[in-house]
């Protein structure tokens, strides 16, 4: 352990020499004074690589700290890789739009500052949130770019994992057409790139993705005992390096192999073990394709209850990362489900109606008297089957539209956040070429409002009842995102976030939320500006009407601003909105400024 520490102690000095050397004289004294801190910088890089296959929430901490360093220190490097880091955390917690975003980002200071050896890093994550999509042409483009940097940079650990990367492309693009000679292909590749990896005890980490991913092709190739022996060598580097997310990726391998051999039971309990870590590393993305994998192992074995379970899971977890598709299947799935149940219920049913035909044939053949009666009631019995058969064909068919119909609600919600977005992505990229300052403050804010209606249509579309939003996720979500337009994190100011109603109708929900919007946004700009310790409360809560109280600690607002808005669009708004409601709204400055609005509602508008 002594030895350990000495050399981590006499690395650190010989970069810190190094740096003095290779530095122009004034960089150099800037070191020597303290002002940068590699260390520091190496320490948390170090960090980041424990977390990126194991823990992507403290890498997303760890990424902002590089980040904030790089800026304090003026350090590009340092700025890029934070930035890399985020995109790949974001990535791993199933955020790809943002990991998109922040990636371009990266690259572009990457390539503006001449920071090459990120470079490929950064189109590995852009080539796998291509793929991840099925978006296989720019998956594989952006794995060629990423290879000629790796290439011109000399950099053989990145060659390593770009070869691996193309190579895992080949073979998901392989499996989408059922093209079994991409498959081949892709073991070829995978098998040249483990040349290079085991060729020196450096890239050791590296092995474990290119031995759970032949242990891949092998199962698809139906040859378990080959795959069983990469996948035993990878399980045993995850454990060496804690790649906890790679783990799940062999013990999913050797679920395959263990149902090949038709060992439900192990196969089964390796994909739950999976299924366990992912929901630990709070890693949505891959629960999905666990899911998946289990459904598929359960379905044919007929037990139909937990491949439901698992087919659920999946679709509910694809939905809340892309778009509500392929109903259908899991409407077939019920059916089969539901199959021995409804089988019997035939087959009682059957028997019923067989007594009921004999015990008519006996009453025809001994009492004459009553045949007419018999032909009269034999006559209604047939109408009222007829009409039963009717109405429930009829109540099949409202059941069916109704689960259309919502579906098409979510969909539709779904749609509008979607366009919502857009406007707000155009406004935010129209913003960034103005120069008036006022003006980029009018469409930031502008901005932000139309973030507060979609915020509005995301919660309707996740939840069952299409119609009413969550308020406590719909205002956290709201503050959260007004606090991230104004680069205000929780290290500056924790909110204080109480609602206390579950549900309103989304009549009264949008209209709160732009009043939360205009209010905080107007605190963020004016309320905050000499305040040490800023502060925020935003509380919601049902009595015998709704009560909305907004407070912050800054100077207090001018009441007479408040009475006469003047060009105050903001003011005027929350007015106009508190009409709206039929609300009455109060505002009162003591050591900051207090909104109290009293909403009436009715009972049946919301569920506390």
């Amino acid at each position: 352990m002594q030895n350990s520490l000495n050399s981590i102690l006499l690395a650190l000095s010989f970069v810190y020499l190094y740096t003095l050397i290779s530095c122009k004289p004034e960089e150099a004294q800037a070191v020597s004074q303290g002002k940068y801190a590699p260390a520091r910088l190496s320490v948390l890089y170090s960090k980041a690589e424990e977390y990126i296959a194991s823990w992507p929430d403290s890498l997303l901490i760890v990424a902002e700290q590089i980040k904030r360093e790089g800026l304090r220190a003026n350090n590009k490097q340092a700025i890029v890789r934070g930035e890399r880091y985020l995109a790949q955390a974001k990535w791993r917690l199933g955020s790809h739009k943002e990991a998109m975003k922040l990636a371009i980002k990266a690259l572009s200071d990457a390539e503006k500052w001449k920071t090459v050896s990120e470079i490929p890093d950064i189109y590995t994550i852009i080539g796998n949130l291509h793929k991840e999509k099925a978006n296989y042409d720019m998956a594989f483009a952006s794995a060629d770019k990423g290879m000629r940097a790796a290439q011109m940079n000399q950099d053989t650990m990145a060659i390593i994992g770009l070869i691996r990367l193309k190579a895992m492309f080949t073979q998901g693009l392989g499996s989408q057409k059922k093209d079994t000679a991409m498959i081949h292909r892709s073991l070829d590749m995978h098998l040249e790139g483990l040349k290079i990896a085991e060729s020196s005890p450096r890239f050791e980490r590296q092995l474990t993705g290119y031995y759970n991913n032949i242990a891949q092709v092998y199962v698809k190739r139906d040859e378990p005992e080959k795959a069983l022996f990469y996948v035993k060598k990878a399980i045993i580097l995850a454990n060496k390096y804690r790649q906890r997310l790679s783990l799940t990726y062999s013990y999913t391998w050797l679920s395959q192999v263990y149902f090949k051999n038709n060992d439900i039971e192990n196969g089964t309990r390796y994909l739950q073990e999976a299924l366990r870590i992912c929901h630990e590393l709070k890693n949505p993305f891959r629960e999905m394709e666990i899911s998946r994998y289990l459904y598929q192992a359960l379905e044919p074995t007929g037990d139909y209850k937990h491949a439901l379970e698992a087919y659920t899971r999946f679709i509910q977890i694809r939905d809340s990362l892309r778009v509500l598709e392929n109903v259908r299947q899991i409407g077939e799935l019920e059916i089969q489900y539901e199959a021995e149940k409804k089988d019997q219920q035939i087959s009682a049913l059957a028997a019923v109606n067989e007594v009921k035909s004999r015990e008519i044939i006996w009453a025809l053949v001994g009492v004459g008297v009553f045949v007419i009666l018999s032909v009269f009631m034999l006559f209604q019995y047939r109408i009222i089957t007829h009409s039963n058969r009717i109405l429930e064909v009829n109540n099949q068919k409202i059941n069916e539209q109704s689960e259309k119909l919502k579906v098409l609600m979510k969909e539709l919600h779904h749609r509008v956040k979607n366009n919502l977005q857009t406007v707000s992505n155009l406004l935010s990229l129209q913003s960034s070429r103005l120069v008036d300052e006022d003006a980029k403050q009018s469409m930031k804010t502008g901005q932000q409002r139309i973030e507060a209606m979609s915020l509005v249509h995301k919660s309707l579309y996740s939840h069952d009842n299409v119609n009413m939003v969550d308020m406590n996720e719909y205002v956290t979500n709201l503050v959260e995102s007004i606090m991230q337009s104004f680069g205000i994190y929780e290290d500056k100011l924790i909110p204080h976030i109480n609602i206390e109603v579950k549900m309103l109708d989304i009549d009264i929900a949008m209209p709160i939320g732009l009043i939360v919007n205009e209010w905080i946004t107007n605190s963020f700009k004016h309320a905050y500006k000499n305040v040490e310790d800023p502060k925020l409360s935003v509380i919601l809560v049902e009595k015998d009407k709704l009560y909305l109280e907004i407070v912050d600690n800054g100077p207090g607002i001018d009441l007479q601003k408040w009475e006469k808005p003047g060009n105050s669009f903001g003011i005027k708004l929350v007015k106009v909105l508190a009409r709206q409601l039929d609300a009455n709204c109060r505002v009162t400055v003591d050591n900051g400024t207090r909104l109290l609005m009293q909403i009436p509602l009715p009972k049946h508008n919301a569920a506390t």
